[in-house]
């Protein structure tokens, strides 16, 4: 019997917002930012390559949570508010979760920690700190902290 229904592939994602993540090449660039991010930092400042790190580290923290977990909808008025109430990492993928770029963007954080807790020798107070933006971003990042506002924090109202 023949096919009756065709298949149809879904709409492309129109959220102006989150579709440049999709374009090829924006792993690789954003690995490279942060590696020239800590030459400069390390050429710059003239730190020890942990120290570079560990700023590298907080800097991407303070600068993703801002960007992708704090901020609430997007820069373009075509949307129409339609996503006024969803933080950038809220609007990726169309909210699916576990998706490769989401795990992507959890894999970052984890490895930066890793890098800059090594190279300081796991010493105190880096590590502490290190370790807290690594759970909070993780955390952030969370499937089931999918439009979750702790304590109504950042929450509409």
């Amino acid at each position: 019997m023949a096919k009756v229904y065709v298949k149809a592939e879904p709409p492309p994602d129109m959220n102006r917002n989150t579709e440049w993540f999709m374009y090829p090449g924006v792993w690789t660039t954003y690995i490279l930012i942060l590696f020239f991010g800590w030459l400069a930092v390390l050429s710059v400042s003239g730190c020890s390559p942990g120290m570079a790190w560990t700023f590298v580290n907080l800097s991407h923290f303070l600068v993703t949570y801002h960007s992708f977990h704090w901020m609430k909808g997007t820069p373009f008025g075509e949307d129409q508010g339609i996503y006024n109430a969803l933080t950038w990492w809220e609007q990726i993928d169309n909210g699916q979760q576990l998706t490769s770029n989401r795990k992507f963007l959890t894999l970052v954080p984890i490895v930066l920690y890793l890098i800059a807790s090594h190279t300081t020798d796991y010493r105190h107070p880096w590590l502490f700190l290190n370790t807290l933006a690594l759970m909070v971003l993780v955390v952030a990042k969370f499937p089931n902290m999918h439009k979750v506002r702790i304590f109504g924090i950042n929450a509409d109202k």
